[in-house]
């Protein structure tokens, strides 16, 4: 018997799994926010200056990394 599965093109399985993915970057970014604010109020009181990455895009970038490496990994 064949099995099709393994003939679907790449961009319908993207398209079925964008929703989820976009569901774990939201949760991992909500998880970073506060560790990223933390981290970035410790750089800027030890510091004494304002740190390139605010906590949000930091945060956002940390969430960009880890995501793929869920899904692809």
């Amino acid at each position: 018997m064949t099995d099709f599965t393994h003939d679907i093109p790449d961009s319908k399985r993207h398209r079925q799994t964008t929703g989820e993915y976009r569901v774990y970057l939201g949760l991992i970014f909500l998880a970073a926010v506060p560790f990223c604010t933390a981290i970035w109020a410790y750089r800027l009181i030890h510091q004494a200056k304002l740190p390139a990455q605010g906590p949000i895009q930091s945060a956002l970038s940390e969430a960009r990394t880890i995501t793929p490496r869920i899904f692809w990994a």
